[in-house]
C-alpha cells in the first residue's frame, strides 16, 4: 500500500470511528422504550436466579445475566390493587383514597402513562388493571391502548369468556368451558402486536401478566414436562366455570403451578426476542417484577417450591415475604450486565426513575413519596435514599428506615391501643425471626411516628 493510499484509508477509518462515536452517542440521547413487566403473586423465591431449585426461569435468569439484579426491592402492598396504585402514581399507599382492593384513580391522580403520553410516547396497558372502571379507567389514565381486565374478581380466571379491548367486549365463545384461550396467549399476543405497530416512535408498555394468581389452570404442553417429578398427587378437577363458587383445581398442582411460572417465563422471552429482532434492544429497558408476594389461593402451594425463599410469610402480610419482590432490569450498554444491588426501592419509585431516565420532569403532583433509582441503574451520580418506606393492608402497618423494620399489628381497625410489634434488622435477619424491640426502645419510637403519621381505617 503506497502512503497516499494508507493515507486515504486511515482518514476514512477515522470518520468511520468518529460516526460510530457520534451515533453511539446519539443512541444514547434518544427517548428510550420502557417495557414494564408485572407478575401477579410471584414470589421472591420463585425464579431460578433468586434461588428456585425445583423448576427453571431461563429467561428470566438471562435478563439478570444481561442486567441487573435487585434483592431489596418491595411492591407498593401486600395485596394487588393498592400496590398497583403506588406503581402508577409513585406515592405510597397512606395517601390513596383506600388501602384496599377497591381502588378507584381519581381525576387528579396522574399515572405514569400520563406522563410519558403527554412526552410523545405510545402508551398501552395490557393484561390486569384493578384500578377503576370510571375515572380510573385506563384510557381515562393516559393509555392510548388497553386489552384485558378491569375487574380484579374476573382476573382470577385464565380462560374467561370475554376480555376487554379499548372499552369493548373481545368475546371468547365457549372459553371458560373448552379452554381454547388463555390469557397470557392473548396479552402476549397483544403485546407483542403494539410493540411492532410502534417500533418507530418511543413506547411505554406495562404488561402486568395474571400469572401465576388464582386460578391454576394452564394448557397441558406447559404442564407435561413437571408431570410425576413434583410429588403430586392428582385429583378430579372440580366442575367450576367463571365467576361461580370457586375455582378450577388442577389435577397436579405442582405441575400446574411450574407449568404456569414456565408460561411466563417463555413469554418474556418473547418479548426480549422481538426487541432485538427489530433493532431496539440497545433503547429499550425491560423490567420486571410482581406485585406482592406469593399465595395459596387456586390450587398454589408456596410452602412446597418455597416460593418466598428465606423471607417470612407471603401475600396479604407485610412480613418480608409479602412485599420484598424479585425485580430485574435490563438495558443493553446502559445497564452493567450481572450486577446486583441492594438498594432499598419500591413501587412508588418507579414513576421518577422513568422520569428521570426520560429526561422528563413530572407535572406536580404533591405528596410525591418515590425517589428514583436511576443512579443505580445507570452507574452514574449520588443515589439518594428514603429516610422511610411505608406500607399499610388491613390491620397491618409497616416502616422501613435502613436497615431497620418495624412491623405492627392491630387487633382491631379502631383500637390503636391493642397490637402486637415487631423491630428487625434486615440486614442480619431479613427472616424476621428476632424481635429487637426491646433492645432499641428510642428506635421504635423514633419509627412509630412514622408509622403513625397515616390512619388507614379513617379511610373505611
Amino acid at each position: 500500500m503506497n502512503r497516499r493510499s494508507f493515507l486515504r484509508n486511515a482518514a476514512l477509518g477515522a470518520v468511520g470511528f468518529i460516526t460510530a462515536q457520534s451515533a453511539s452517542a446519539a443512541d444514547k440521547n434518544k427517548r428510550p422504550n420502557i417495557v414494564y413487566i408485572l407478575a401477579d403473586d410471584v414470589g421472591y423465591g420463585d425464579l431460578s436466579c433468586y434461588g428456585q431449585k425445583r423448576l427453571a426461569t431461563p429467561n428470566l435468569d438471562r435478563m439478570a445475566k444481561e442486567g441487573m439484579k435487585f434483592s431489596d426491592h418491595y411492591s407498593g402492598s401486600a395485596v394487588c390493587a393498592p400496590s398497583r396504585y403506588t406503581l402508577m402514581t409513585g406515592r405510597h399507599i397512606g395517601h390513596a383514597n383506600t388501602t384496599g382492593q377497591g381502588q378507584q384513580l381519581r381525576p387528579d391522580e396522574l399515572t405514569i402513562a400520563e406522563m410519558l403520553k403527554k412526552n410523545g410516547y405510545a402508551t398501552a396497558m395490557i393484561g390486569k388493571w384493578g384500578l377503576g372502571d370510571r375515572t380510573g379507567r385506563p384510557d381515562r389514565k393516559g393509555f392510548d391502548f388497553w386489552y384485558g381486565f378491569l375487574n380484579q374478581r374476573r382476573a382470577h380466571f385464565h380462560y374467561p369468556e370475554w376480555v376487554w379491548k379499548n372499552g369493548a367486549k373481545e368475546m371468547l365463545p365457549d372459553n371458560p368451558t373448552r379452554h381454547t384461550h388463555h390469557t397470557q396467549d392473548l396479552f402476549t399476543r397483544e403485546a407483542l402486536a403494539f410493540i411492532r405497530k410502534n417500533k418507530a416512535r418511543p413506547f411505554f408498555l406495562y404488561l402486568p401478566y395474571t400469572l401465576v394468581h388464582a386460578e391454576l389452570i394452564v394448557p397441558a404442553e406447559y404442564e407435561k414436562p413437571f408431570i410425576g417429578k413434583l410429588d403430586d398427587e392428582p385429583v378430579e378437577p372440580k366442575p367450576y366455570g367463571i365467576l361461580r363458587s370457586g375455582y378450577n383445581r388442577p389435577r397436579n398442582r405442582h405441575a400446574a403451578f411450574a407449568g404456569a411460572m414456565s408460561f411466563l417465563d417463555r413469554d418474556v422471552g418473547k418479548i426480549l426476542a422481538l426487541l432485538k429482532e427489530l433493532g431496539l434492544d440497545d433503547n429499550t429497558i425491560v423490567m420486571f417484577t410482581s406485585d406482592n408476594g406469593p399465595h395459596s389461593e387456586g390450587g398454589a402451594d408456596p410452602k412446597y417450591f418455597d416460593s418466598n425463599g428465606p423471607l417470612q410469610r407471603g401475600k396479604g402480610w407485610l412480613y418480608e415475604g409479602g412485599i420484598r419482590v424479585p425485580m430485574i432490569a435490563r438495558w443493553p450498554g446502559r445497564i452493567k450486565p450481572a450486577t446486583k444491588t441492594d438498594h432499598p426501592s419500591y413501587f412508588p419509585d418507579v414513576l421518577p426513575t422513568i422520569a428521570e431516565i426520560c429526561k422528563i420532569k413530572p407535572q406536580a403532583q404533591e405528596p410525591r413519596d418515590g425517589i428514583s433509582f436511576a443512579p443505580t441503574l445507570l452507574g452514574g451520580g449520588t443515589q439518594e435514599k428514603h429516610e422511610y418506606m411505608y406500607w399499610c393492608h388491613n390491620r397491618h402497618r409497616a416502616v422501613r428506615s435502613g436497615k431497620w423494620k418495624l412491623y405492627r399489628m392491630y387487633d382491631n381497625w379502631n383500637d390503636i391501643a391493642k397490637f402486637r410489634q415487631g423491630l428487625y434488622d434486615l440486614s442480619e435477619d431479613p427472616g424476621e425471626t428476632s424481635d429487637l424491640s426491646k433492645d432499641h426502645p428510642q428506635r421504635v419510637e423514633a419509627m412509630t411516628k412514622r408509622l403513625m403519621e397515616f390512619e388507614p381505617w379513617k379511610k373505611k
